[in-house]
């Protein structure tokens, strides 16, 4: 069987690119954590009467789910409006996101 020379390089070219590109590239795509369970960091804030983290960078994007008023005086007891803190625990919903079980709370 003969091969052209072109055929040959086209196949190395594709083959090197893509490998290269596979290795180089990262999914930016955030992945929910299994068991639903949240490690965030962040600024405590208050908009229209509800408490949520505003998520440091990196964070996952459900770090700034809403605070339940179950939970609220909890964290207020550790962590100010407008200083750091790290709240552990379980988010749930769908489209409005909420910690259904903080584990735990401390300031930064």
């Amino acid at each position: 069987m003969r091969w052209s020379l072109t055929v040959i390089i086209g196949a190395i070219c594709v083959g090197s690119s893509s490998g290269l590109g596979a290795a180089s590239q990262t999914d930016p795509t955030p992945a929910w954590p299994k068991n639903s369970q949240f490690n965030c960091s962040g600024i405590l804030v208050q908009e229209e009467g509800i408490f949520q983290l505003k998520p440091d960078q990196g964070m996952l994007p459900w770090c700034g789910a809403d605070i339940e008023d179950k939970d609220k005086g909890r964290v207020l007891a550790v962590c100010k409006v407008g200083s750091r803190c790290e709240i552990k625990g379980v988010i749930n919903g769908h489209g409005a996101f909420s910690w259904v079980k903080i584990t735990s709370v401390r300031s930064l």
